[in-house]
């Protein structure tokens, strides 16, 4: 017996993993998943909505926001990048860039620089693989309560509820979140940079950590249209060195079982396999079902807080 996973390209075998025992009448999934989300609003709801609270909207705000076509789903200023944002954000990334520096003044061969070379592209792709199995973790496991994580996690279940919201936020805004706690990292690899850590690891750690906490951005570029993205980075899309809005898309189909990466997208193929029953994911939910006795998100049919939202425009 096969269970149809939407509008998937996967399906998932009814045995597997016990799928059929874990699916019974009435049963809930080991994790209680909260309403993190709030419900989608149009520009006049939202601001009456806001004036009641105290923190009403402008008219001109509204006015400029439904001119665009868009969803005023937070407050304006909600949206815009604050000084505390910027200063962790490129507070963060001055670290990194001075880690980088300390590797790379230490090439002073071509074989030097051909080892430099390659730190920068396993950087690359391991940061893909890190990625994708991040994304899988918050999407299958956990709450907004969930310690330390909790954040993220709230923060992707609204994701899949309105997708396009990450779009609408200034670039530190949307940002900072990663670049906070990256940046205890980050001075620490300075740290070691200064104390005559090798170059390699210099360059590796540093590019690392930074095409991790970029991967926020290259995730919000690929809900984006060609016509809003920059030439460069359409370019980069469309060679296949940043993940697309095309190859990203299938992440947001029901069971959302599939395409986690968010940096380029190259880990997919391998990860995802031909099926979910030869995934990686499926191999390692079935080893944590088995030892730990809790269940992915991923086994049961998508519930009202993970299924995207209609977007309505003024």
């Amino acid at each position: 017996m096969q269970r149809s996973l939407g509008a998937s390209r996967h399906t998932v075998q009814a045995s597997k993993p016990r799928a059929a025992a874990l699916r019974q009448p009435g049963r809930r999934s080991g994790l209680a998943v909260l309403a993190i989300a709030a419900p989608v609003r149009d520009e006049v709801s939202s601001a009456q909505q806001q004036q009641q609270s105290g923190d009403s909207l402008t008219s001109a705000a509204v006015a400029a926001a439904a001119s665009r076509g868009r969803v005023v789903l937070e407050s304006p200023e909600e949206l815009k990048s604050t000084w505390e944002h910027r200063g962790w954000t490129f507070g963060a990334c001055a670290l990194l860039a001075a880690t980088l520096a300390q590797g790379l003044a230490q090439v002073d061969s071509l074989g030097s620089a051909a080892g430099a070379g390659a730190a920068v592209l396993a950087a690359y792709y391991m940061a893909d693989v890190g990625t994708a199995f991040y994304h899988w973790g918050v999407d299958n496991y956990g709450d907004g309560n969930t310690p330390v994580f909790g954040g993220q996690i709230a923060a992707f279940q609204g994701h899949h509820q309105r997708p396009w919201t990450i779009t609408e936020r200034e670039f530190c805004n949307n940002m900072h979140k990663l670049f906070r706690p990256a940046s205890f990292f980050a001075a620490g690899l300075a740290g070691m940079a200064a104390a005559g850590a090798p170059a390699l690891w210099d360059i590796w750690s540093s590019s690392f950590l930074f095409l991790c906490c970029m991967s926020q951005q290259f995730h919000a570029w690929s809900h984006m249209k060609k016509s809003e993205l920059p030439g460069a980075i359409v370019a980069l899309q469309d060679a296949g060195l940043l993940i697309s809005r095309r190859d990203h898309g299938a992440h947001h189909k029901a069971p959302f079982n599939c395409k986690y990466s968010i940096v380029s997208g190259w880990c997919n193929p391998l990860l995802d396999g031909d099926c979910p029953e030869n995934s990686v994911w499926m191999k390692l939910e079935k080893w944590i079902h088995e030892k730990y006795g809790v269940e992915p998100r991923g086994w049961y049919e998508p519930s009202e807080q993970w299924k995207e939202q209609e977007r309505t425009v003024a």
